[in-house]
């Protein structure tokens, strides 16, 4: 029996998201814990990058979670379900965002890897990099200062390495938008942060 749970497990591992959520529908929903196990960390860390709050970051990601879970009949097959997951996070995420009367203050510390800058962000200065934790705090506080709008697209793009098409899936733009948009959040991210920092171009 363990031998056989085992080797399901082993399968599943190896199955596509579509795959997996194909199986939740015909077997039951037991399977979705491999797609929680999978997208846990990156849903946390889309609504902590977009909250400032680890808490509540907390709780978007398990809300996240359930609600797909509550929709998963009605995922249409030939989509990608984690741009459909992501779709209901940032969501939920803007909505969250929405009902507050203030940005967060700061940025929560407990991120997954706290060693690691936003991808592509460089400061060229030295005087500027006083250390790499100062760096990320100081370019994380920036972008938690962008409006939703901008922040959004910068988190998507740069913090989950997400492609243009998908982020245009995600916020159901036209891709046009979504780089139009993160050329506005460079932009004011250089504004915070001074001339010598940059993004480095999109290949």
């Amino acid at each position: 029996m363990a031998e056989s749970q085992a080797a399901t497990a082993g399968r599943l591992s190896q199955a596509t998201d579509e795959a997996v959520v194909e199986l939740c529908l015909a077997q039951g929903t037991e399977h979705f814990a491999e797609l929680v196990d999978r997208y846990r960390e990156p849903i946390y860390g889309l609504a902590l990058h977009l909250t400032g709050d680890a808490e509540e970051a907390r709780d978007l990601a398990q809300q996240s979670f359930l609600q797909a879970y509550c929709a998963l009949p009605r995922f249409r097959p030939g989509h990608k379900f984690s741009s459909w997951l992501y779709t209901i996070a940032a969501n939920l995420c803007r909505s969250w965002l929405r009902k507050q009367r203030h940005r967060p203050a700061s940025i929560e510390r407990d991120f997954a890897d706290p060693e690691v800058l936003p991808a592509a962000a460089t400061v060229t200065s030295p005087e500027r990099a006083h250390t790499r934790e100062e760096l990320r705090r100081q370019v994380l506080a920036a972008v938690n200062s962008l409006p939703t709008k901008y922040r959004v697209v910068v988190v998507l793009r740069h913090l989950n390495d997400l492609s243009y098409k998908q982020i245009a899936d995600i916020l159901n733009l036209p891709t046009t938008t979504v780089e139009h948009r993160l050329r506005t959040a460079r932009e004011m991210l250089r504004e915070r942060l001074g001339e010598d920092f940059a993004w480095e171009p999109d290949d």
